[in-house]
């Protein structure tokens, strides 16, 4: 039997994922500063909300974790791969020898490969968070010294490396306090808490609404001062101190605003995100800007980004992503490689069996 699900968590996920595509279409800007101070984080905080770990044996948790992580990794990767052949082909660009190949070399390696580079990142959380809690002996305020102690290792590995690792292992550094932040927010433990933020959808929303003005300021603040914005990796994260509370302020703030806004007609799309995720950049956005509106693109392209026409362009862009895969995630969800994007193998592939 399948858990139930949170209806506003799958509504935080799809509108963080509508957030994820509309800023990677729009050029640098105190908007995408703002945006991409929580749009990462949030997830794995989503994540760990969502997390079950008590009672669970470490096999059956990695086989779970592979299957919902992994296997997307791969499958996904490789239609990138295949995908970016063709948009190449379709734009008369040049294409390298052996890219193919070479493409799924860097699949297999997976270091910040496509929009779904975090996948891994996340499969490394779920698992350091598991034995964490092991150690720990599901003691909460244990976890979250240990996920701190990691944390720290990440900011030293960014201060004297800042280099990507196989599988973005990297990413997991931060990403652990992330997950566990949403862990622990969710827990029973902590159930006063979690009852008291969320149980009213007004109370919510007014919360949510108060941790998100926090964390537009402090992130117009750290844009000016530093001219860049976070990145789940690299020194993006400097200064550390003020960004990543920053991001945990302002993905319990999304997640709240998404509890008072909650609705089914934005948590259904919830499932198509992994393929939304994984084509918009490598299909969507070159086939709107180069083929379908290039003339809209070229007047637009050099337009602030404040600019009503710049916005329109990129919400239609943005708008014509979702829509064309969600044709292409049906198209891979009722096929016989659905597993790629977890969904199970549809019915029509199933050997039946008869009671004769």
């Amino acid at each position: 039997m399948k858990p139930k699900r949170i209806e506003y968590i799958d509504v935080a996920k799809f509108l963080a994922m509508i957030l994820v595509v509309f800023t990677h279409s729009v050029k640098e800007s105190n908007f995408v500063a703002f945006v991409f101070a929580f749009h990462l984080p949030v997830f794995f905080v989503l994540n760990g909300m969502t997390l079950k770990i008590e009672g669970q044996k470490f096999g059956d948790f990695l086989v779970k974790k592979l299957q919902r992580y992994i296997v997307p990794m791969f499958g996904l990767g490789i239609i990138c791969v295949l995908l970016d052949l063709f948009v190449k082909w379709l734009l008369n660009n040049p294409i390298p020898d052996h890219f193919i190949i070479i493409g799924i070399a860097n699949v297999i390696n997976q270091m910040r490969l496509f929009a779904i580079w975090f996948l891994p990142a996340l499969f490394f959380t779920d698992i350091i968070l598991f034995g964490f809690h092991r150690l720990a002996k599901g003691r909460l305020w244990l976890m979250g010294i240990l996920s701190l102690l990691l944390l720290g290792i990440g900011i030293l590995f960014n201060q004297f490396h800042n280099v990507a690792l196989v599988w973005n292992f990297d990413a997991a550094f931060f990403g652990t306090i992330f997950t566990y932040v949403g862990f622990a927010f969710h827990h029973q433990k902590l159930s006063g808490l979690y009852n008291f933020v969320t149980k009213k959808r007004i109370r919510a929303l007014l919360i949510g609404l108060a941790l998100m003005t926090g964390t537009y300021f402090i992130s117009q603040y750290h844009y000016e001062i530093e001219h860049r914005h976070l990145e789940m990796f690299s020194r993006y994260f400097m200064p550390y101190y003020l960004i990543l509370p920053n991001a945990v302020m302002g993905s319990i703030g999304f997640i709240l605003i998404c509890r008072g806004i909650t609705n089914p007609v934005f948590a259904k799309p919830v499932e198509m995100n992994l393929a939304l995720l994984a084509f918009h950049q490598i299909l969507a956005f070159p086939l709107f800007r180069s083929k379908l509106c290039p003339e809209w693109w070229a007047n637009v392209y050099n337009l602030p980004v404040s600019d009503p026409q710049y916005i329109l362009f990129n919400s239609a862009m943005t708008s014509f992503s979702v829509a064309l895969i969600a044709v292409i995630y049906f198209i891979i969800k009722y096929s016989p490689i659905s597993v790629i994007v977890n969904q199970p193998l549809a019915g029509i592939y199933r050997r039946e069996t008869s009671d004769e």
